[in-house]
């Protein structure tokens, strides 16, 4: 049973804020209907970085009311033949075929997968790279307002592209946030119950801690963050700057 409508839509792109482009997205949702709400996730997501926005979405599953719509438009530039519809972590989520759900959908126990029909839903794609304003605005305020139920959507299909940019391959630093602070893929669940255990990143190697407040001023330390994945950060300063470490450094764990 698909989860009832919560009139929420989110948005991640990579437009910035420094040209109307949101502006535009915004426009359509509210011209196709004027009851849903609109919540910006990111806007800040590098220019046509497809994991960096992988990631980004990926923070969403479970953190807004069931029912809630995702749109994703991330390098619009770079034209995917489908675009899809997916339903997972009790949600809605909206994105062209690049890759950009393979995060999400990895993280679901289950989820369901359309390719938009645009025949069906009396939709054109634009003569530009708009398919987050023509298409996915719509679609979203749509299924959001209870419209169009998902499985109006299109035919269900199981050949989307599944790729996880965010889990898959090695342990390593996947975000930086704006505080400076290493976002890592590791699990704080699937870290060993063993006292002493240490993060090494790069030439860099720290302890863990329960909470980012047992770290030591001018420390640099291990945590579970908010997201619930093992964060570094340095107690009052930037970690990325201050250890040199990068988006994509490798990470291990070792005894003390």
């Amino acid at each position: 049973m698909y989860p009832r409508p919560s009139g929420i839509v989110t948005l991640t792109t990579d437009h910035g804020l420094r040209d109307p482009y949101v502006g535009f997205l915004k426009g359509a949702l509210i011209t196709s209907s004027d009851k849903v709400h609109v919540v910006d996730l990111s806007h800040d997501v590098p220019a046509q970085d497809v994991a960096a926005g992988s990631f980004m979405l990926w923070t969403a599953a479970g953190r807004f009311p069931p029912g809630t719509v995702h749109i994703a438009t991330i390098d619009a530039a770079a034209r995917t033949e489908r675009l899809l519809a997916a339903t997972a972590h009790g949600q809605y989520w909206l994105a062209p075929n690049n890759g950009l759900l393979g995060a999400v959908l990895a993280s679901s126990d289950t989820f369901e997968v359309r390719s938009i029909d645009l025949e069906h839903l009396r939709l054109q794609r634009g003569t530009d790279s708009s398919d987050g304003r023509d298409i996915l605005a719509p679609v979203a305020a749509w299924l959001a307002g209870g419209r169009y139920g998902f499985s109006a959507m299109g035919p269900q299909i199981n050949d989307q592209n599944q790729t996880d940019f965010v889990f898959a391959g090695e342990r390593r630093v996947v975000h930086i946030d704006g505080y400076g602070n290493l976002i890592t893929n590791l699990r704080g669940s699937d870290l060993p119950d063993c006292p002493g255990q240490q993060l090494v990143c790069g030439e860099q190697s720290m302890s863990l801690h329960r909470t980012v407040g047992e770290i030591s001023p001018g420390e640099a330390g291990a945590y579970v963050g908010s997201f619930g994945l093992v964060e570094i950060a340095l107690a009052h300063g930037n970690a990325s700057n201050h250890l040199g470490i990068q988006r994509g450094a490798p990470i291990a764990l070792s005894n003390a």
